[in-house]
């Protein structure tokens, strides 16, 4: 055998453990999907992926079980055949602060016949019912739903808008930026909005709780448990310690994962909820 015929034979093995053809129906192949966050309640994850779907987004959640904190329902962003383009994107949600970390992870699918022309369109869902509503009983005596985005708070006589991630606020801000957005909006026909107190958001908090660390009968939508939502109650260590002592450098700041208190630099980022007083 000549040596140009052995060239050409160990060539042809090459492709053959290498290069893979065209999907086929009924076979499988990778794709990349973004790690949006993380729900205990299913429910949670529901409306997460609602919202997101009502936004025009590829979206669906998984159940996975979770070493020493068991069972989550974690919300997936994105298909993307390319890892790379799986990671540009994440850069972009991570520029506005809408990512609290890095987590693109790689899923299987069968290609069927009928779907085969139209990938790009596909719907993953783990489970038959991923994605779809889950009817909460609504709130009773303490919260009014006033069928306009805004639930009125009777304890405390105070209107909070409803829905926690708003395409209004659909990024995280820096605390300055946060507060314009704030005096600029409008709804339920008032223009008094602003950003909660620390002592605002601690009449939602139940320590109890986890994911998110609010009271039941819990009226609002779309709550972002994995970053911090702003108060507008600014933080000192001291008079002495602050380097501006006229306008302190960081304010408090809210995880609703967990119901704590923290405070942060407000060039930082952090998301918004806006309330307004009814007295």
């Amino acid at each position: 055998m000549s040596i140009r015929i052995l060239k050409a034979s160990f060539f042809l093995l090459l492709l053959m453990l290498f290069v893979r053809p065209e999907v086929a129906d009924g076979e499988e192949r990778f794709y990349y999907s973004i790690h949006f966050a993380s729900f205990k309640q299913l429910e949670n994850a529901n409306r997460q992926v609602n919202a997101l779907k009502e936004k025009g987004k590829m979206v669906f959640w998984r159940k996975a079980d979770v070493p020493g904190k068991g069972q989550y329902y974690r919300v997936y962003l994105g298909r993307y055949y390319n890892r790379d383009e799986a990671v540009a994107f994440w850069n972009k949600l991570n520029d506005i602060g809408a990512v609290g970390y890095f987590g693109i992870h790689r899923f299987t699918e069968t290609v069927e016949p009928e779907k085969i022309k139209d990938l790009a369109k596909i719907s993953v869902s783990e489970e038959p019912d991923a994605g779809r509503a889950v009817q909460t009983p609504p709130a009773k005596d303490r919260f009014v739903d006033n069928q306009d985005g805004t639930i009125t708070d009777t304890k405390t006589n105070l209107m909070w808008i409803q829905n926690g991630w708003r395409l209004d606020f659909f990024a995280a801000e820096t605390w300055t930026d946060a507060k314009k957005k704030c005096e600029n909006f409008k709804l339920g026909g008032y223009s008094d909005w602003r950003l909660p107190t620390v002592e605002e958001w601690r009449s939602l908090i139940d320590p109890d709780r986890r994911n998110p660390a609010m009271i039941e009968p819990n009226p609002f939508e779309n709550i972002i448990a994995h970053m911090p939502y702003w108060t507008h109650s600014e933080f000192t260590y001291s008079r002495d310690r602050t380097c501006i002592k006229q306008r302190p450098l960081e304010t408090f700041t809210v995880l609703l994962y967990s119901g704590s208190v923290n405070h942060q630099k407000k060039t930082d980022r952090a998301f918004i909820l806006p309330v307004r007083s009814l007295n």
